[in-house]
């Protein structure tokens, strides 16, 4: 669409043209030169940038030299040990949640001092012991044991992030500023070095219970973490999967159970980490300091890691393509807590399609195979032998082409859901053309084939309602995902609101079902006062996606796109009154209109939470879960918006506030008590 000068600009149009200005001021001055103001130099221009990611915005700071220097030979006790082990898990979590290694693993001093407490390196074969409470083997054998197994953890994690299905700088960060990660190390020897030092607090009397329990339960639950972690990265669909996740929650268990007190403030372990030794090593970015959580929160983290990986097996043996649309959904609509670490969505990904297999057994063709059982309760073989039957044009019919743009868009479609977000946004905000083009060529099959008496048998006329189906869920995607991600102005989410509406009204008529849905429109319309230049200078931002030039190189037209001319004339004709008879009905029973389409909603949802599972399968709770969170935005609106038109007149509309962890889509009005339950 062509840019309109008329439509008003931020900040208003009384702008004048100062071009020539700067043009003649610089007609001297040769290419890539610069000019400076008096004592102003280039670095200071550049320090004047800050960068608005604060895991990264860290500015000048020098290390602190006022503790005493880090010394890895320093006897420890076990409760230090113990300690040590425990923020190590810290530092791989807030790595998992997408801070630098820098800023986490190699904040652990210990990983760059592994030569030092090597046991045949260390001068006189050990330690220097000060007394029988700090035995040289903590360090030498047991700690040195957790840090082989937290640096192998990161790089069997490393390896599968940098498959390609999440993104480097974007969910994860891939850096290693030259610091190895054991990558030459077998998983074999890295569990052979945890299995001794487990042998070795087994039998020695140095170690007093309860902390010889305590490091053996950590060091197991390391050693099945790398097992774990090794086994999802080669064989994602072992059997062995579901055995392994279950060991280790079941010895993360005693370890969360069990709470200790942190070392002393003159302790050498706390010495341990040094969070500002991200300074001295080699990096691209910089680093500011962070503060790593407490251990409740990474005993969580690391709960709900597994318990993700759990899923993650499930749908690894889940063969139906609607279950895995299902769960993707869920997670993005309801996350759990510390379930969408980048691991995991990489390992969803590569469960479903690793290149060359879906599933890891089936061929491509599985995924069309499925499409039209799933979607249109027909098999494959009976849409193309329909079409090979009816077929009338001078080419053969394109089937080779509809199957394989089938199995494309419908893998990418699938592995998006386990995007973060904003990426997810736009991939389905540029897929919706790869869609379009297959409703193209779908209608243009049509054309070419003989006529038939039942319509009900008409597999293409079915296929082509599919297609658009699954466009306009993408559509409504991208539309419901602005709120999610708080993308709308006040005036956006009126149009927002409005064109979802239509959406929803034309996915409906697809599959021959009509339900009314104007009332979220209607009122957050109803007292909104905004420029329509302003408005349409922000739906041509918000929606450039209707607006490709890729779109004029197909005949047919697109189904479900915004029209800015029909959402200003719905607002005028509600504006006069006219809303047809609806309106007419909430003159006479001074019941405002919303309020019976919300009952209607919560009439509707209350019986989904009853309704069968269908191909939720064994996601069918999480689904009811958010049902009932649709319910619970029903009745609290039920309850807090005006009965009458007449209240409605006056009613404040700023009270609507929109809070994603309250509910992605939808706003909470603000004053108002919870509803009870």
């Amino acid at each position: 669409m062509e840019y309109d000068p008329l439509v008003d600009l931020p900040g208003g149009d009384n702008f004048h043209d100062v071009t020539a200005l700067f043009e003649d001021a610089a007609e001297d001055m040769q290419p890539g030169a610069l000019v400076l103001a008096e004592g102003f130099t280039l670095q200071d221009a550049m320090s004047s940038f800050e960068i608005g990611e604060p895991r990264f915005d860290s500015g000048l700071g020098l290390l602190d030299k006022s503790k005493p220097s880090f010394n890895p030979l320093a006897p420890l006790t076990p409760e230090e040990v113990c300690w040590i082990i425990d923020r190590s898990f810290s530092c791989e979590m807030e790595w998992h949640s997408g801070y630098t290694l820098s800023q986490t693993i190699f904040s652990f001093l210990y990983v760059h001092s592994l030569k030092e407490i090597e046991p045949d390196l260390i001068p006189g074969g050990s330690p220097p012991c000060s007394d029988s409470l700090r035995p040289p083997e903590l360090i030498s054998v047991v700690l040195r044991a957790a840090v082989f197994g937290l640096l192998k953890c990161c790089d069997l994690s490393w390896r599968e992030l940098n498959k390609g299905n999440v993104y480097d700088a974007e969910d994860w960060q891939s850096e290693k500023c030259d610091v190895p990660l054991s990558e030459a190390l077998p998983v074999k020897y890295v569990c052979k070095v945890l299995d001794e030092a487990c042998h070795w607090l087994e039998t020695s009397a140095k170690v007093p219970q309860p902390w010889k329990a305590m490091l053996m339960n950590r060091l197991k639950f390391r050693k099945s973490l790398i097992e774990l972690f090794e086994t999802q990265l080669s064989q994602p669909h072992s059997n062995l999967l579901p055995t392994m996740i279950s060991l280790s929650l079941q010895l993360l268990h005693p370890i969360t159970t069990t709470t200790q007190s942190d070392p002393a403030p003159d302790s050498p372990a706390r010495l341990a980490f040094d969070p500002q030794f991200a300074r001295v090593l080699v990096s691209y970015i910089p680093l500011h300091v962070i503060e790593l959580p407490d251990q409740a929160h990474t005993w969580a983290s690391l709960e709900g890691l597994l318990t993700s990986l759990k899923t993650v097996n499930d749908l690894a043996n889940t063969v139906e393509l609607s279950t895995w649309e299902i769960a993707g959904h869920l997670q993005l609509w309801c996350p759990q807590p510390h379930s969408r670490f980048s691991y995991v969505r990489s390992t969803t990904q590569s469960a479903f399609w690793d290149g060359v297999l879906v599933l890891n057994k089936f061929a491509l063709k599985h995924v069309v195979v499925r499409f039209f059982r799933e979607t249109l309760d027909t098999s494959y073989d009976d849409f193309t032998q329909t079409v090979k039957t009816r077929w009338q044009g001078p080419a053969p019919p394109p089937l080779a082409h509809i199957e394989r743009t089938i199995t494309q868009i419908l893998i990418a479609h699938i592995k998006a859901l386990w995007y973060n977000p904003p990426r997810r946004r736009r991939f389905c905000a540029k897929s919706l053309f790869d869609w379009h083009d297959l409703f193209a060529v779908l209608m243009d099959v049509s054309v070419h084939l003989a006529p038939l008496q039942d319509q009900k048998h008409d597999h293409v006329h079915r296929a082509r309602i599919a297609v658009l189906m699954y466009r306009l869920s993408v559509i409504r995607e991208v539309v419901l995902s602005g709120f999610q991600l708080s993308l709308y102005t006040n005036e956006e989410r009126v149009f927002a609101y409005w064109y979802v509406v239509q959406v929803l009204e034309m996915h409906l008529s697809c599959i021959d079902q009509l339900i009314p849905g104007t009332s979220r429109t209607v009122v957050t319309v109803k007292q909104t006062t905004f420029s329509w230049r302003r408005t349409r200078l922000n739906f041509l931002r918000r929606y450039k996606w209707a607006f490709m030039s890729e779109y004029e190189d197909i005949d047919l037209q697109p189904f479900g796109h915004p029209s800015f001319t029909k959402f200003a004339a719905a607002c005028e004709d509600h504006a006069k009154g006219q809303c047809s008879q609806q309106l007419e009905r909430s003159k006479y029973d001074k019941q405002y209109l919303s309020l019976d389409s919300i009952a209607l909603a919560r009439e509707i949802l209350s019986r989904l939470l009853t309704s069968p599972a269908g191909w939720a399968g064994g996601w069918s709770e999480e689904r009811k879960k958010f049902v009932q969170k649709l319910l619970d935005v029903c009745i609290a609106l039920q309850r807090q918006l005006p009965s009458t038109e007449q209240a409605l007149t006056t009613w404040d509309a700023k009270t609507f506030k929109w809070d994603a962890d309250v509910h992605p889509w939808f706003p909470v009005i603000s004053g108002f008590p919870p509803a009870p339950p």
